[in-house]
């Protein structure tokens, strides 16, 4: 009777080994989550010379399709891409796209001017950029790419004042997501610092 007992003891007791394990091995990892920073969060960031606190308007801004994921995409080839399964934009990453754009072009040209998309019609705008963004990924422990096309218009009768193309590249400093997306804040700063730059020279003519 008692090896009965015990057999059957030891049964459930197994029995619920594996169940634990199984519960455990079924778990899936906690996702983790990302933000772009504006260049003012990140290190040796200065500022461009002051922009006569210019209203500046930011919009309209597309993103391609494929950026339109709450989870990390990256690239494998060329014309290989992947999403990432447990490492994910925090929120939407167009919306954190434009505001960190917005962030950098205002802390560039030392104004708080700054509007977005649409805006009302009372408000003087001084210059409007638009952006086209059709690349924005990198590859782990890399690089990250940008690519986009913009436009400033300058005055209330928004005329096209220039027209222009970025590719950027900035190296990955690790092998994880955490290093591609702080590679990636810095492409947004550099096209920030390109539009800037074009606005100051608008200033001038």
């Amino acid at each position: 009777m008692q090896i009965k007992a015990f057999s059957r003891s030891l049964s459930v007791i197994l029995l619920l080994v594996t169940i634990f394990l199984g519960s455990c091995l079924s778990r899936s990892p906690s996702p983790c989550f990302y933000a772009l920073t504006p260049i003012q969060n990140q290190a040796h960031s200065s500022k461009s010379r002051s922009g006569q606190n210019a209203a500046i308007g930011i919009g309209p801004v597309k993103l391609a399709d494929y950026l339109d994921e709450s989870q990390i995409v990256t690239r494998t080839s060329d014309n290989q891409l992947i999403k990432a399964q447990f490492n994910r934009w925090v929120g939407s990453f167009k919306d954190n796209f434009i505001n960190v754009l917005a962030d950098d072009i205002g802390f560039l040209l030392s104004t708080e001017r700054i509007y977005l998309y649409p805006w009302r019609p009372s408000v003087p705008i001084d210059y409007q950029v638009t952006v086209d963004v059709v690349r924005c990924d990198g590859r782990l422990g890399d690089a990250a790419s940008l690519e986009a096309r913009w436009s400033i218009f300058k005055g209330p009768e928004k005329k096209l004042f220039k027209i222009s193309r970025s590719s950027i590249q900035e190296p990955a400093t690790g092998p994880d997501y955490a290093a591609l997306v702080e590679a990636q804040s810095r492409t947004v700063a550099k096209l920030s610092q390109e539009i800037a730059g074009a606005i100051q020279g608008a200033g001038k003519k």
